[in-house]
């Protein structure tokens, strides 16, 4: 028998295969979105050495648990410096073992061949693949709800202290990556099952309780190491962010405020293209609810759990809803294990289906996505301003001063890890007046020594609005953004960025 009919060879070659469309381009294209913020955060504990305060551009901004800048930056030391492949890594093996991770719950709990079915529908799902390949901790939150749906099924009715001590681990983990939806998600998922005959009864020992507080003290770990060994004047508080993001945005958002359909339109959205097989599968299962199996029954009171829970949180975006995709996914290959059961011949085509998605997914997010964002951009921004700035001195002499700049390109501009001084827009920098004003005004704001012939200041602009800080440009040269691919083909962005670079004398 050839390895590749083989259950082994068919887990492989799933593996395989989602590993090429997580990873082909992924270095090639630029910053995106919110990924912006992740890469300055790390890249600012780097430069300072600091790992437990964290600053986006130069301003405290305690927005998420630390430990997944620790990631970046630790993939950063191991790659030899922050880049696009550091700095995504994590989030592609976290989307990687959810694909195994969705095979072996369908292993587990549905008929043969549904954990593998599940897995293929995952990978080739275009937004889980899409926010897979991004720097953010909404995967790394997938990953962690699957490990410990995933530990839990393995035995659920083991109460040995072992089992618990592993599983509350993971729910630590994974709170700490984005929130304390780490704890509740797994939670809502496994309710169903737990109050089903009554087994949670059966749990309710103190070896759970003793677990629980082993968790409850590795959650606390990095909260402690940054109150006692971050600077004392920073004035945020991780505890505090841990209440405003969880249970202030839940019941009074101060943003994100979607409407109460959100879900409805994205979960389907999310899960294309394989949206009709698991709303075909709600649809069986909910008809023969009485001849439905139990694992299946359980899956459907689970996401819809989770569903009422995302929609009652008054902050509502449409990238939310990505925990749900995975599960949606187990549904929609269970659906489809039903019905190749009485129409077996159809499998064939369903493996073609799966690989011209596949396909597609690689020729859309590994070739297309990333050549819009070449020959252009901030990447080549960076490069065209260090050609300049190497005409007048080695790259490791300049001082980079950033006035409002755009996320994107710190990371781009890195200076053999020296620190960038970062200008707000509401500080009171010169406006108008000439270089030596400006210099002067970074000397006494600043508390340094800016050498004028070996400063670079960068700023972003609109191209709407006059250029800021104009007046350099009589003793500076200026490099700026050149469209990229994608704005040439389509439109041009309205903002871009502008470097003053000194003169030679």
């Amino acid at each position: 028998m050839s390895f590749w009919k083989t259950e082994r060879g068919a887990l492989a070659l799933l593996l395989g295969t989602s590993a090429l469309l997580l990873l082909l381009g992924l270095g090639s294209r630029d910053l995106w979105g919110p990924e912006t913020r992740w890469a300055n955060i790390a890249l600012q504990m780097l430069q300072s050495g600091d790992y437990f305060d964290p600053y986006l551009k130069g301003t405290p901004y305690y927005d998420k648990p630390l430990p997944s800048y620790w990631l970046i930056t630790g993939f950063a030391h191991l790659m030899g410096g922050l880049g696009p492949w550091s700095l995504r890594l994590s989030s592609v093996i976290a989307a990687w073992l959810s694909i195994w991770l969705i095979y072996l719950i369908g292993e587990r709990l549905f008929r043969k061949g549904t954990g593998l079915i599940a897995g293929w529908m995952l990978a080739t799902t275009f937004y889980f693949l899409f926010w897979g390949r991004v720097a953010t901790a909404d995967v790394l939150t997938v990953c962690g709800v699957l490990a410990a749906v995933w530990w839990y099924w393995r035995g659920p009715d083991d109460t040995r202290l072992g089992r618990y001590t592993v599983f509350f681990l993971l729910l630590a983990a994974t709170s700490l990556f984005k929130g304390l939806i780490g704890f509740v998600l797994p939670g809502l998922l496994l309710l169903p099952h737990l109050l089903n005959e009554q087994r949670y009864k059966r749990h309710l020992n103190l070896r759970m309780l003793l677990a629980v507080l082993i968790a409850a003290a590795f959650y606390a770990i990095p909260f402690v190491l940054s109150h006692h060994y971050g600077a004392p004047t920073y004035g945020q508080s991780g505890l505090e962010l841990v209440l405003r993001e969880n249970v202030v945005r839940f019941f009074d958002p101060f943003d994100h405020m979607g409407p109460i359909y959100t879900y409805l339109i994205y979960l389907p959205v999310y899960t294309l293209p394989w949206a009709p097989c698991w709303l075909l599968g709600l649809w069986l299962a909910v008809r023969q609810w009485r001849h439905t199996p139990p694992n299946v029954r359980w899956l459907v009171w689970g996401l819809g759990l989770l569903f009422v829970f995302f929609t009652a949180s008054g902050s509502r975006r449409s990238y939310y809803v990505l925990p749900l995709v995975p599960f949606a996914q187990l549904l929609a290959a269970w659906w489809l294990s039903e019905r190749l059961q009485t129409k077996p011949a159809s499998w064939p085509r369903w493996q073609k289906g799966f690989g011209l998605s596949a396909g597609l997914m690689v020729l859309v997010l590994g070739v297309i996505y990333p050549w819009t964002t070449g020959k252009g951009g901030v990447t080549h921004f960076a490069a065209d301003l260090q050609a300049q700035a190497l005409k007048s001195a080695p790259w490791s002499q300049w001082q980079l001063v950033l006035v409002e700049v755009d996320n994107k390109l710190p990371m781009y501009l890195q200076n053999h890890g020296k620190p960038f001084y970062y200008v707000s827009e509401t500080q009171d920098f010169p406006r108008q007046g000439d270089s030596a004003a400006f210099m002067a005004w970074l000397d006494k704001t600043s508390g340094q020594r800016f050498d004028p012939q070996r400063t670079i200041i960068v700023v972003q602009y609109s191209k709407q609005e006059p250029m800021p800080l104009a007046f350099l440009g009589v003793d500076h040269q200026m490099v700026r953004t050149q469209p990229d691919n994608g704005e040439r083909l389509f439109q041009p962005r309205e903002d871009g960025s502008v470097a003053f670079v000194p003169a030679p004398r």
